[in-house]
C-alpha cells in the first residue's frame, strides 16, 4: 500500500497539490483523471517519490520498485530498440537480453529496428516496454496510450490486466475515458485537489 496523508506540494510559490488524501493498494488499477494541468503528473511524481511533500506524509508499507512513464523518455534514436532497453537495464541489472526480447515481442516491437524509424505510437510502446520490463511492483503510467493504434491498444490493455493479476499496483493518468479497462477506482482531480467522490 502507498498512502498519501494530507499531502500538499508548492512549486515556485504555486500550490500544485493541496490536501491530497489517498491510498493505493496492490492488485488494483486506478484511473487518475481530470483536465490538463490539474495536477495528475505531479501526483504521479509524488506517489513514486520523485518529489517530496511540503506538508503531510507519503507512506509506503514496504519498499517498492517502480515502472514509470511520466514524461517522454529520451531514447538514442540512431540505435535499435534492443540497444536502448539494454542500456536502461544496466542501471539495475535485473534482467537479461532474453528478458528484454520477450517484452519487445509482447509490445509488438522488433529488436533490430532503429528508433529513428519509429512512429509516435511505436515510441510510446517502447516507453511502455521500458516501464514493464523489470517486473516492477508499481506501474505509474501518464497518458500512456497516446498515438497507439487500436490493435496495439488491445494488446496493451491485456498486458495491464495480466500485471494486475500478478498483484501489481497500477495507476493510469489520462484525461480521456478508457472504457476498455476495468478500473477498481476512478480518482478525479481539479486544480490540484481531489474532487469529492
Amino acid at each position: 500500500m502507498i498512502k498519501l496523508d494530507n499531502v500538499t506540494k508548492v512549486i515556485n510559490k504555486k500550490t500544485v497539490l493541496k490536501d491530497i488524501k489517498l491510498s493505493f493498494d496492490k492488485g488494483k488499477i486506478y484511473l487518475l483523471t481530470g483536465h490538463n494541468g490539474c495536477g495528475k503528473t505531479m501526483l504521479l511524481r509524488l506517489i513514486c517519490g520523485l518529489i517530496s511533500p511540503d506538508e503531510g506524509k507519503r507512506i509506503e508499507d514496504e519498499e517498492y520498485r517502480y515502472g514509470v512513464i511520466i514524461e517522454n523518455p529520451s531514447f538514442f534514436t540512431q540505435e535499435t530498440a534492443m540497444y536502448n532497453l539494454k542500456y536502461l537495464a544496466t542501471i539495475n541489472n535485473l534482467i537479461s537480453k532474453d528478458d528484454i526480447e520477450v517484452w519487445l515481442n509482447k509490445f509488438n516491437l522488433h529488436k533490430a529496428d532503429k528508433v529513428k524509424t519509429f512512429s509516435l505510437g511505436m515510441k510510446q510502446r517502447l516507453s511502455l516496454c521500458q516501464a514493464f520490463m523489470e517486473n516492477p511492483d508499481v506501474l505509474l503510467l501518464d497518458e500512456p496510450f497516446n498515438a497507439i493504434d487500436e490493435e496495439n491498444l488491445m494488446i496493451i490493455y491485456k498486458l495491464i490486466e495480466e500485471e494486475k493479476k500478478k498483484g501489481k499496483l497500477i495507476v493510469i493518468a489520462s484525461h480521456s475515458n478508457l472504457n476498455d479497462i476495468k478500473f477498481d477506482e476512478i480518482i478525479k482531480m481539479r486544480n490540484g485537489t481531489i474532487v469529492v467522490k
